[in-house]
């Protein structure tokens, strides 16, 4: 951005922007270089508003909502990242059920899935247990139709409501969706631009103790499996069709391999780490690295799901 354009958008948000940002805050990777801009919008209305003056001025964003998918190069990203807070991260219950023993619960992008589900279980809402313990928001697990042991978030969508980067507003049904492996697009094309806003899911009715239960089941089989205490993004790698990342990058003697402060787990491959005070250059290096030696050996190209910008 220019000076003239900081100059605009300072005075024509008035929710206040940040400037010069170390993304590092913003990523559960705890790396990454600087944003030219950071603003918090509360709300759908403000979201669309500064989209629209965005896009006005041609200023490119980053819409986040807990970092669990993004590095930001240390190069650093010369628009503006907008968090969604505010009635974004809001759940509610929707008042008609689609059938008997049914429910229709709507999370705003911006809500954190661990929040997603804590509240469906103390409501007695069954469908996304599987779910349990993987970081991030609803808008970005939607995007990417994140999931887990065989089931993806997709299966339990009825609807997403997206904005476009004019600030235009959309509600698309689930049959108006492709959902596929770590992917979501539109029916007529790519989802491209458009903002995820709020998703509607289809969940049962069960005993909050037997939900319960299967999220501890769910966490338990994580334990020892997946690295603690340490920053990360979660799963780095899709796993390619019919194999598994994690086996590939281990079979490689990968683990444990290192590019500056950045490591591949010990405990899980498919885990790139941040030992502490790893640079996004570091992971990214390491990713490479990864990405030529299973290659090499398997003839297999990873594809990250982490979103590098």
């Amino acid at each position: 951005m220019n000076r003239q354009q900081c100059e605009l958008l300072a005075s024509r948000w008035q929710g206040g922007v940040q400037w010069d940002v170390d993304m590092a805050d913003y990523s559960t990777l705890r790396a990454g270089g600087r944003a030219a801009a950071l603003i918090t919008v509360e709300s759908f209305e403000e979201l669309r508003s500064i989209l629209r003056l965005l896009q006005q001025e041609a200023i490119s964003c980053l819409v986040i909502g807990r970092g669990s998918n993004i590095l930001v190069s240390d190069k650093g990203y010369p628009g503006v990242v907008i968090r969604l807070r505010g009635s974004l991260q809001g759940i509610r219950q929707e008042s008609e059920s689609p059938a008997a023993g049914k429910v229709v619960v709507t999370a705003g992008a911006g809500c954190s899935m661990a929040a997603l589900l804590s509240w469906c279980t103390r409501q007695g809402l069954s469908g996304l247990e599987f779910m349990t313990g993987i970081p991030g928001s609803v808008g970005g697990a939607v995007r990417m139709n994140a999931g887990a042991w065989g089931h993806a978030i997709g299966e339990q969508l009825q609807e997403i409501d997206c904005v476009d980067v004019s600030g235009c507003s959309r509600l698309i049904a689930k049959s108006g969706l492709t959902l596929s492996y770590r992917h979501l697009s539109l029916k007529e094309g790519e989802i491209g631009q458009m903002v995820v806003v709020r998703a509607a899911f289809i969940l049962a009715e069960d005993a909050e103790e037997e939900i319960a239960k299967r999220c501890r089941e769910y966490m338990e089989r994580r334990r020892g499996k997946q690295p603690a205490g340490v920053a990360s993004a979660g799963s780095f790698f899709k796993n390619p069709a019919g194999d598994s990342a994690g086996r590939l990058i281990e079979a490689a003697g990968l683990k444990g391999t290192g590019c500056g402060q950045a490591m591949v787990s010990p405990v899980h491959a498919n885990f790139i780490v941040n030992t502490g005070g790893a640079t996004a250059a570091d992971i990214i290096d390491l990713m490479h690295l990864v990405q030529q030696e299973v290659f090499a050996r398997f003839a297999v190209r990873l594809e990250p799901e982490v979103r590098i910008f």
